[in-house]
């Protein structure tokens, strides 16, 4: 998969690669400077959102993130992380956010 990223740039994604993952800090915080700062709206859910409450950490939509790094700094935990620099203690972080984008489009993320 291609996409395009800014003024007819474009990058080459696999199906399953994401460039920011919100890891483990995250959970039960969700400041949502994050959300504010994505130029891309694709940090949810929303606070706005039905499943807001329910979600323990905030998710990046790996496919039409925009691999900006605005997040990053914004982060008052430090929960977000590059693919390549998330801790291994953190990796599965990166599944659980790929599954809770899929149980969303079917309708069922929580």
């Amino acid at each position: 998969m291609t996409k395009v990223i800014a003024n007819g740039i474009t990058r080459a994604y696999s199906e399953t690669e994401m460039p920011y993952v919100v890891a483990e800090p995250c959970i039960c915080v969700k400041d949502t400077a994050c959300v504010d700062a994505c130029p891309a709206d694709v940090i949810h859910p929303r606070v706005d959102e039905a499943q807001f409450a329910a979600a323990k950490p905030l998710y990046i939509f790996p496919h039409d993130c925009t691999d900006c790094g605005a997040c990053v700094p914004v982060c008052p935990v430090s929960a977000i992380y590059a693919i390549e620099d998330l801790p291994e203690k953190w990796a599965h972080f990166a599944i659980r956010n790929a599954d809770w984008y899929k149980q969303a489009e079917n309708g069922s993320a929580s």
